[in-house]
C-alpha cells in the first residue's frame, strides 16, 4: 500500500539528503520520509511498545503565529498510541532547533492545536537518537518481519517463568532453540511488545541482560 502522506516529500532529493522509504510490518504500506533523521526517528517511534501506528506527514495544524496571522504547520509524524492518545511529532536536526526556537514554537502551537488531531507535541533530534537507539530500533523492525508464531510461543513460555534478570542467550537456550537465528529475533519481537526489557543501555545482542516487565505485557 501507498504512503498516506498529506503530502510527498521532493521526488529529488538534494546532495546532501536522502528520501527513504519504510515499509511498515503490520498492513504493509509505505511510509516516505523526507531525511535519515526523519527514517531513523520513524523507526525509533515503530519500536516503541506503547505505538500501535505512526502516519509521516499528516493534515496540517492552522495556528494564529505571535504576530496574530493565520500560519499552517505540518508535523512530520502522527503516533497513535495503545491507549489512543496521539502524539504529533516534530524531528529536526539539534543544531537547527534551537536556531530556529522550534520547542517556542511547537508550545505555542500546542496550545492553539485541536485535541482531537492530538493531545500533545513531541520534539525529536539527531541528540534522542544515538546509534546504538537506531540499531536496536532497526533490529526489532527487521525481526518483526520474520515473526515465527510457534518459535514465539516457547519464549514467550519461558518469559512467564522469569524471575529477576537473565540474558538473551539464556532465554533462548532454555526454550530449546541455540542454533536457531529465529531463537535471538523471537526475544527481540518481546522487547520490541513490552513483554521484556532491558536492563542496561547498548546494542540488543545475545548477551544482552533482560528481565520480565511489570505487568507481563505481550
Amino acid at each position: 500500500m501507498r504512503s498516506i502522506a498529506s503530502r510527498r516529500p521532493s521526488e529529488k532529493p538534494s546532495r546532501t539528503s536522502a528520501r527513504p522509504v519504510i515499509v511498515t510490518t503490520e498492513n504493509p504500506r509505505e511510509i516516505l520520509c523526507e531525511s535519515e533523521l526523519e527514517a531513523k526517528a520513524a523507526f525509533l517511534l515503530m519500536a516503541r511498545p506503547d505505538c500501535t501506528s505512526i502516519q509521516e506527514q499528516p493534515d496540517p495544524v492552522s495556528y494564529l503565529d505571535y504576530e496574530g496571522k493565520p500560519r499552517k504547520h505540518t508535523f512530520d509524524f502522527l503516533m497513535i498510541r495503545r491507549s489512543g492518545q496521539r502524539i504529533a511529532i516534530a524531528v529536526k536536526p539539534l543544531k537547527l532547533a534551537i536556531k530556529r526556537d522550534l520547542q517556542g514554537l511547537l508550545k505555542h502551537i500546542a496550545r492553539q492545536m485541536d485535541p482531537a488531531f492530538a493531545s500533545g507535541i513531541l520534539l525529536l533530534t539527531d541528540a534522542n537518537i544515538s546509534p546504538a537507539v537506531f540499531q536496536n530500533s532497526r533490529l526489532i523492525h527487521d525481526a518483526r518481519r520474520l515473526p515465527d508464531p510457534e518459535i514465539d510461543d516457547r519464549v514467550r513460555a519461558v518469559i512467564a517463568t522469569l524471575k529477576g534478570t537473565t540474558t538473551i542467550d539464556c532465554i533462548v537456550a532454555t526454550a530449546g532453540l541455540n542454533g536457531h537465528d529465529q531463537g535471538f529475533y523471537a526475544v527481540v519481537r518481546a522487547i520490541g511488545s513490552g513483554a521484556l526489557v532491558t536492563t542496561r543501555n547498548g546494542l540488543i545482542d545475545p548477551g544482552m541482560s533482560v528481565r520480565r516487565a511489570a505487568g507481563g505485557t505481550s
